[in-house]
């Protein structure tokens, strides 16, 4: 009977193993992910949002990294269909605009969709964190028609 149960217990102890394996390397990944988290903070910045009979900004959120200031959030528009873009501004003091990035919304080459149900769409910009740390505020506007360049 002793020699019937030896391939069971060397088979036990190689899954045992294999399973010690595969949580330890699960465990070291989820630190590099929550280390990778972690160098994100959300943006001291104030955010402000100016009303816009075209349409409206629906959410905003901003964190840092090492070296970049994102700003992204959803923004609806009033009349469905229209070209529209959203001006995200940093700014300095005395009002002064220190960079802008437009990002179009519902463009057929826009690379994010629309949320078909409620009618959202994303928008999202990136700053380098030295023009951000110079900024007083950060402003998000929703305007209708197309952006020149």
């Amino acid at each position: 009977m002793k020699n019937f149960l030896i391939p069971y217990f060397v088979g036990g102890l190689t899954t045992l193993r294999n399973v010690t394996l595969t949580l330890a390397g699960m465990t070291a990944l989820s630190a590099c992910a929550s280390n990778a988290l972690v160098k994100h903070r959300d943006s001291h910045l104030p955010i402000e949002t100016l009303p816009s009979g075209a349409g409206s900004i629906l959410s905003v959120r901003t964190h840092e990294s090492a070296d970049r200031l994102y700003v992204a959030g959803h923004a609806r528009p009033h009349q469905l269909l229209r070209p529209a873009h959203v001006d995200i501004q940093l700014i300095g003091a005395h009002g002064r605009i220190l960079a802008e990035i437009k990002d179009e919304l519902n463009s057929p080459k826009h690379p994010r969709g629309t949320h078909a149900r409620s009618g959202r769409h994303s928008y999202v910009a990136s700053f380098p964190l030295s023009e951000a740390c110079q900024a007083v505020k950060i402003r998000v506007n929703y305007h209708s028609g197309k952006h020149s360049s």
